[in-house]
């Protein structure tokens, strides 16, 4: 029964966190990992042991997913439930009332670094994704009633609110500098020209629909005719795509007057191409408070994206309405499609359709680490938080890395709070090679998920000693 719309939609979720996607945007267990590149990342204000040039793309790649309700098994059960979906009880018992989900997708086409004096020079030019989504549960709620629905029940009543979808792709073109102050102070910054390439997003308000089937006293599985219903929506969609977003079709309200309805989405642009511009910046710094204990911050990501008016597409609507039930027509109601875009009855909102400025999803971090053996050892704790739509994410991560050579450094952390306490992070460096992941999952039900890989040459001379410094 449960066709293309929603079926899709639950497979793209699926395929998410199975392809090994972080709730936060970098990975967090190479903090102070120093013959690493990625901690840049993470602070600018943080430098690595030596210069390096970073093969495209797979030079720095970063993917990861969060989410708050379920799990990898959670997913892999989902995709085989088939029909069963929505009656699946030990499914459904673990939802909360509002489920979100994170995803983030980060690589560097091109990036290096490398020392000149006393400050450290780094340009990149990156791709870099954001989603997220917040489902409630009383959608479930509607369609395992859909899905259990018969004539002779006769009523079908739901109510989904607060569901919301949202997607920002843009290029990032930056260039940092980070330098000592003095003996103990380091600080770190970069500025990012921002690059527009998608901005959509999805939010349903409220969609409502209560259907009365009169039972027929003579036989209480066939119909007697036609029957009411009313349904409810509020809800709108926004597009900013360069050559394409929203497209609509003429149609006709009971009193003949056209309306430019939502039919789906078009790309006859030739391509994806800039949508919209901004600007952003990251801070960073480093402070050796004793000699071997060193605080460190950062604020990552401030910023926004303007988003071009002649690029953007909106569709609204906000209606009751009185609907005719009858035989040609109730399985809509049932039918998982009763979710899709044209359900909705979205029309073409003009007005709505100007420039607009969206915020990046900003980082800001907190660490302390000790150090032994002549800084080849240590150890350290380091706070985040993830401001992310719709409820930031917050992390507490706790690390031991290794580093006697720049050519080898090794970490493990431990993360309490998003992955329930049952998982540890690993990230090695050797050579030119860096893998790592923040969640190796103890079970076999990780909420949360990432992976980090990395490919680089050295580039110029290493760290200059305290005494160059």
């Amino acid at each position: 029964m449960w066709t293309s719309t929603l079926k899709k939609g639950l497979f793209l979720i699926g395929g998410l966190f199975l392809g090994g996607a972080v709730h936060a945007q970098y990975l967090r267990t190479s903090y102070f990992m120093e013959g690493a590149s990625s901690r840049l990342q993470l602070n600018p204000g943080l430098q690595p042991s030596g210069g390096y040039f970073n093969i495209p793309v797979l030079g720095s790649f970063n993917i990861g997913a969060y989410s708050d309700v379920l799990g990898m098994s959670d997913i892999v059960g989902v995709l085989d439930s088939g029909s069963d979906l929505f009656t699946n009880d030990d499914l459904y018992g673990r939802l909360k009332a509002d489920n979100r989900l994170n995803v983030n997708l980060n690589t560097d086409i091109l990036s290096f670094g490398w020392y000149k004096g006393k400050g450290f020079w780094s340009v990149n030019v990156g791709l870099r994704t954001d989603i997220g989504a917040s489902i409630p549960k009383n959608m479930f709620d509607y369609l395992r009633d859909a899905d259990q629905f018969d004539l002779s029940r006769g009523t079908l009543q739901g109510n989904i609110t607060d569901m919301n979808f949202k997607v920002n792709a843009y290029a990032e073109v930056g260039l940092g500098y980070s330098r000592p102050v003095n003996d103990k102070l380091t600080v770190g910054g970069r500025v990012k020209v921002l690059l527009g390439v998608v901005h959509a997003e999805m939010q349903v308000d409220e969609f409502a629909v209560d259907m009365n089937i009169p039972q027929n006293p003579d036989d209480p599985n066939s119909w007697n005719g036609t029957y009411g219903g009313s349904t409810t929506a509020r809800a709108h969609i926004m597009t900013s795509i360069k050559g394409g977003g929203l497209s609509f079709a003429d149609s006709y309200d009971s009193n003949g007057n056209a309306i430019r309805q939502i039919d789906g989405f078009d790309f006859d642009g030739g391509g994806f191409g800039i949508a919209g511009t901004g600007f952003g910046v990251d801070l960073g710094a480093s402070y050796k408070l004793l000699d071997n204990l060193n605080l460190s911050a950062a604020v990552l990501d401030l910023g926004f994206i303007k988003w071009n008016s002649s690029n953007t597409t909106v569709a609204s609507v906000n209606e009751n309405a009185d609907v005719k039930i009858d035989q040609s027509n109730y399985q809509e109601y049932l039918d998982g499609d009763f979710l899709n875009l044209e359900r909705f009855n979205l029309a073409e909102d003009k007005e709505a359709a100007s420039s607009y400025k969206t915020k990046l999803s900003s980082t800001l971090l907190l660490a302390g680490e000790y150090t032994f053996w002549d800084n080849k050892l240590s150890v350290g704790a380091m706070y985040g938080v993830h401001f992310v739509q719709p409820k930031a994410l917050n992390e507490l991560t706790f690390l031991a890395t290794i580093r006697p050579k720049n050519w080898f450094n090794a970490a493990l952390s431990y993360s309490p709070i998003q992955a329930g306490g049952k998982s540890f992070g690993l990230a090695l460096k050797l050579g030119g090679l860096f893998i790592g992941t923040d969640y190796m999952y103890f079970g076999s039900n990780s909420k949360a998920v990432n992976g980090f890989i990395g490919l680089s040459i050295p580039l110029g001379k290493n760290k200059p000693t305290d005494d160059a410094i």
